[in-house]
Parts: structure tokens; C-alpha cells; sequence
């Protein structure tokens, strides 16, 4: 079992990094199928990486987080994020989670790259993500309490907009529209609620370390509904049970 897990894993961070690797082809305007093709390379010195510098995560370690030739940094995302689908694949494996969630996990973690590198998400991705959740909650997650929960929080967002002048944009709204869709009633909730504590949480330390007010730090919210999403698609209903019985109590 040891080996499948393994296997499950490496299977994750690979797509992370294969993902990770065709988003930057894309931005930086290479065509089809160079896109596919076109073997991994330092941006700056062009030096092509070899096999072993091309182990997710591994590879990242074994080079320090540089390049081995000019030296150049390389993003610390791209070990995390490797890192977070390989823990991810193997969670929803483990908790044999429907397959649905496993590709709006992947969508997720595009749009994540998107958000946290470029801090805009293409309009494409969002309505792909959308046109998704439809079926899904048609035929898999239908019930009143959802749509009224997601419409209530989306309103609150949106009045909240209004009146702060800076809150969420329009695709984090979208994006909140989709998973209340897709997600149970409950596990919606506790992704939300966990989202804003952690995103929070992520404002206030990048404040202390940088000495900047809480308005000034910009905050990529899709990360955090990604890793809430995963959280809450695998324990939401207990977390949420769990969190109302000690308020009843």
C-alpha cells in the first residue's frame, strides 16, 4: 500500500509541476505544440534542466532553490505547490472522494497559479469553473439550503464591497458562487468561513514581517479557497458539526 501511496503522490506533484510549466509557456507566448514539447530550461541563462532537476520537489532541493549554472532563484511556489496537489491527490484518494472533486481541485489550482503569480485569473477559467458546478449541483448535490446559503454569502460579500469600497473582486465572487454549488451545505460553510480566518491570518503575519497595515497587504484568495475547498470536501460536515454542537453547548 506504502508504494501506491508513494505513487499517488509523485503522481500529484507531477501533474502540479507539468501544470505549473504549461501555464508559464502560455504567458511567456509559446505556441502549439512547442508548448508540449519544448524542453524545461533556466529563463535566464537557458541552461536545460536535467533529469533529476525535473523531480518535483526533489529537484528544487537538490539545486538549493537556484539554478545550478547562473545561480539565478528559482519560485518557492513551485515546491509548494507540487508539494500541496501530491498531499492532495493522496488525501482524496485516501478519503475516496468523488471524482468531481478532483477536477475542480486541478481548476482550482490553475486559477491559483493565476492568483498568486499574476494576481488576475483569466475570465475563461472562471466560466469553465461555473459551467461545471451546473451539472454537478443538478445531479449531485440539489437541494434549497445551498442555493440559499451561497446567494445569502454572496450578498453579504457584495453589500460588503459596496461599503468598504475593497473586499472581494467579482471572480472571487464567481468562484464562491461555483463551490456553493458544488459543495454540500455545510462543507460550504466551513470553506468560507475558513478561507476568510486563514486569508486573515495571512494578512496579518505578512503585516508584522513587512511593517505594513492590514489594508496594504494584497491578499491572493483563491490559494486560500483552494485549500479550504480540500479540507472541506474531505471533513466540512464534521467540522461544521463539531463547531455548532459547542456553540449549542
Amino acid at each position: 500500500m506504502i508504494i501506491i501511496y508513494i505513487c499517488i503522490f509523485f503522481l500529484g506533484s507531477a501533474i502540479a509541476s507539468y501544470i505549473n510549466a504549461t501555464i508559464y509557456r502560455i504567458e511567456k507566448g509559446v505556441k502549439y505544440p512547442e508548448i508540449l514539447t519544448r524542453s524545461s530550461q533556466c529563463e535566464k541563462c537557458k541552461k536545460k534542466l536535467t533529469w533529476y532537476e525535473l523531480i518535483p520537489i526533489f529537484g528544487y532541493i537538490l539545486i538549493g532553490g537556484r539554478c545550478s549554472k547562473c545561480k539565478d532563484r528559482v519560485s518557492i511556489y513551485y515546491p509548494i505547490s507540487e508539494a500541496f496537489l501530491g498531499i492532495s491527490f493522496l488525501l482524496l484518494y485516501l478519503f475516496s472522494s468523488t471524482f468531481y472533486i478532483w477536477i475542480i481541485l486541478i481548476l482550482l489550482f490553475i486559477l491559483s497559479y493565476y492568483d498568486v503569480l499574476y494576481r488576475e485569473v483569466p475570465k475563461s477559467l472562471v466560466h469553465i469553473l461555473i459551467l461545471l458546478s451546473l451539472p454537478i449541483f443538478i445531479f449531485f448535490n440539489f437541494n434549497v439550503i445551498s442555493l440559499v446559503l451561497t446567494g445569502s454569502i454572496l450578498l453579504l460579500l457584495f453589500l460588503l464591497t459596496l461599503i468598504l469600497k475593497k473586499s472581494f473582486g467579482l471572480g472571487d465572487m464567481l468562484i464562491l458562487l461555483a463551490l456553493g454549488l458544488i459543495l454540500p451545505y455545510k462543507a460550504y460553510v466551513t470553506m468560507f468561513w475558513f478561507s476568510i480566518f486563514t486569508a486573515l491570518l495571512y494578512a496579518v503575519l505578512v503585516g508584522i514581517m513587512k511593517r505594513k497595515s492590514m489594508k496594504k497587504v494584497k491578499i491572493p484568495m483563491i490559494p486560500f479557497f483552494m485549500v479550504s475547498f480540500l479540507i472541506s470536501a474531505i471533513w466540512g460536515a464534521e467540522i461544521f458539526d463539531y463547531i455548532i454542537s459547542k456553540i449549542l453547548l
